[in-house]
């Protein structure tokens, strides 16, 4: 790669070295305390106050909060090998995924990665835009204005194009920025737990009943299980963007689960508790109910700006990770494939759509990271070739036709069997969903028919006396 390919102004080669070539030790930004701020800026915004207040809409406290627990918890730790090794090797995701997947393998990866991450900019910009109208509405807005269905569209996306700009800028530019928009974040959870606590009564939130339970019981706690299990396993393309870039392989893995695994989780308890108190589901709505007309508006401001951190990450993730596939792109290219999420903001459909979306990402996301995990930890540990991730001409894990085929065989009978179980199309449970669920169920299937692939691969190359490249 020559410096030709490399963009000129001071930001872009920032960006673009970041993401392309593996990060050395001196180069790594993120000591713990910056890494959890980092995963706290990433993972505490729309979709844990949501998932939270969906499943305080179904479930009461005392069912709500183990559900949360277990369900972000326990898909962290699973993939959690991951973290160290793309701190490791230094490398993004879609680099150390050729590994595991191959170089072409890779490529269909990330482009499935692009468009679910166009889902969860469209929820954290979204969530921003309902807040703008919930606050303007507080001062008699025109009613065009604090429309559902006009004002928060329009500013889900003008907040969009400003998170995008900050994006642009780089990964220095966002670490300051979050030096702001974190502690947002854990005044929203401060002003949660007084709210809770001092203003309510934690006695009144465990007595209190779901507003939107299921018909039954055992439907409701395993499909709020789903959810939760899905944006557990949502980090899986992740890892390999952040962890790069933290100065220890201690520090990516325990920053990893502290911020994913452990913060997230207050904050979704915090909105479940929330949601069965005030008895929406939606974080835009709670705040004025929850705070008044003078908390409230100050509530519904440190949302607006929390979800714009998320936002303004998610546009990076994105970007970093497309210059890996095109390293001759410019940064202003390469983000400029996350402007298609403006097409989501226009109605509130697809906000609305959330818990179906986690639905998707548990099957997609649950039997990729199986994969990764075997590979990588499991049969490798932690044992590849550098080089060969970046030089196409090597036959290391160039694989047939560029396709690992043992390991898409593997997810693709792990997505059969998702839906075999939980159809979330039509919101149909399978046989055995109310017994097991989906998301955990499916990673362990995919993980074991991966492993047998693999033990098969290597068994017909020895027996032809072949050396395996796998």
């Amino acid at each position: 790669m020559n410096d030709n390919s490399i963009d000129s102004t001071p930001h872009e080669e920032e960006a673009s070295h970041f993401g392309v070539l593996p990060a050395m030790a001196n180069e790594r930004p993120f000591g713990l305390t910056d890494y959890v701020m980092m995963m706290v800026g990433f993972g505490i915004a729309a979709w844990s106050f949501l998932i939270g207040g969906y499943t305080g809409s179904v479930l009461p406290a005392s069912q709500a909060i183990p559900v949360i627990l277990f369900g972000n918890a326990i898909p962290v730790l699973l993939l959690l090998g991951l973290a160290k090794f793309f701190c490791r090797y230094g490398v993004d995701t879609f680099i150390g995924a050729r590994v595991v997947l191959g170089w072409l393998g890779s490529n269909i990866f990330l482009f499935v990665f692009a468009i679910i991450n166009l889902g969860w900019m469209t929820m954290a910009s979204f969530m921003l835009g309902e807040s703008f109208t919930t606050l303007l509405a507080e001062f008699n807005a025109p009613q065009w204005v604090v429309d559902r269905s006009i004002g928060a569209p329009l500013f889900a996306i003008c907040a969009f194009l400003v998170a995008w700009m900050i994006a642009y800028r780089g990964p220095i530019a966002i670490k300051l920025f979050n030096r702001v928009g974190v502690p947002t974040i854990f005044a929203i959870i401060a002003g949660l737990i007084f709210y809770i606590l001092w203003v309510e009564g934690l006695d009144k939130a465990f007595s209190a009943a779901p507003a939107a339970p299921y018909d039954d019981p055992r439907r409701g706690l395993v499909s709020a299980i789903e959810w939760n299990v899905g944006l557990g396993f949502s980090w899986a393309a992740y890892f390999g963007q952040w962890c790069r870039l933290a100065k220890t392989e201690k520090t990516a893995v325990w920053g990893s689960f502290i911020g994913w695994g452990v913060l997230l989780n207050i904050a979704a308890i915090l909105g479940a508790l929330t949601a069965l108190l005030v008895g929406v589901y939606d974080p835009a709505k709670w705040m004025i109910s929850a705070g008044g007309p003078v908390f409230g508006i100050v509530g519904l401001l440190l949302l607006i700006l929390a979800n714009l951190t998320s936002a303004t990450i998610l546009v990076y993730s994105q970007g970093i990770s497309i210059k890996t596939l095109f390293p001759q792109w410019s940064w202003l290219k390469a983000i400029a494939t996350t402007l298609p999420a403006m097409l989501l903001m226009l109605t509130p459909a697809f906000y609305d759509g959330y818990t179906t979306f986690l639905s998707y990402i548990s099957f997609i996301m649950a039997a990729i990271g199986a994969v990764m995990v075997v590979e990588l930890v499991i049969i490798r540990r932690y044992r590849v070739d550098l080089t060969g991730m970046y030089d196409r001409s090597s036959s290391v894990y160039r694989y047939q036709n560029g396709i690992n085929y043992g390991a898409y065989f593997a997810i693709i009978l792990g997505g059969l069997f998702y839906f075999w179980t939980y159809n979330p199309v039509a919101d149909a449970p399978g046989p055995l969903f109310l017994y097991m669920s989906a998301g955990l169920p499916t990673f362990f299937m995919t993980a074991m028919i991966y492993w047998a692939v693999r033990y098969w691969q290597t068994g017909s190359r020895k027996e032809a006396g072949v050396s395996s490249a796998l």
